[in-house]
């Protein structure tokens, strides 16, 4: 059960929710109509801080709307001036899945701590991040993704190990002969 506690009244918790849509529906890649689904966020407790400008859902977090669903043990929601400024979710892993476009396969995203920053419109895994579609895999310490330049920057520490990409034998072109 939802449990919201504010320390502003500034306005209604749909206040904090619209917010999250606002975030949610800024996805760069995902299907046509998952901006106009409704939101579901799923937590053990909520707390809306108006004068900090953040929301934190705290204790398995599910938050869906379309083909988009994040997992966390804890997710927070920056704002400023009621604008979504960056989203983080932290877990043993953090998952994030979301079907780009009708016919491809899911974009699955897990670490122990998903940042998205709106403004930057960058995604950042950190701490055993892995990202997966249909077969390709990138793993490493960090990963990058860059959504205006669509570039992905892997990087690990020699603690972490090196980074590791998978291209299935599906995606490789025939040799020319």
């Amino acid at each position: 059960m939802l449990k919201v506690a504010t320390k502003s009244n500034k306005g209604p918790i749909r206040r904090g929710l619209a917010i999250v849509a606002l975030l949610l529906a800024s996805g760069a890649y995902s299907l046509p109509d998952d901006s106009q689904q409704p939101i579901h966020i799923r937590s053990n407790s909520a707390i809306k801080d108006d004068k900090q400008g953040l929301t934190i859902y705290q204790g398995n977090v599910d938050m869906t709307q379309g083909s988009l669903n994040i997992q966390a043990d804890t997710v927070t929601i920056y704002s400023q001036n009621e604008t979504v400024t960056k989203i983080i979710a932290v877990g043993k892993p953090a998952r994030f899945k979301q079907q780009p476009e009708p016919g491809q396969g899911d974009v699955i995203a897990k670490a122990a701590t998903i940042e998205y920053q709106i403004t930057k419109k960058m995604i950042t895994l950190i701490d055993k991040a892995s990202l997966d579609q249909e077969g390709s895999t990138i793993t490493g310490n960090q990963i990058n993704y860059d959504i205006d330049a669509a570039r992905v920057e892997a990087s690990s520490s020699a603690d972490s190990g090196p980074i590791q990409v998978v291209i299935p034998a599906s995606s490789l072109a025939p040799e020319k002969k």
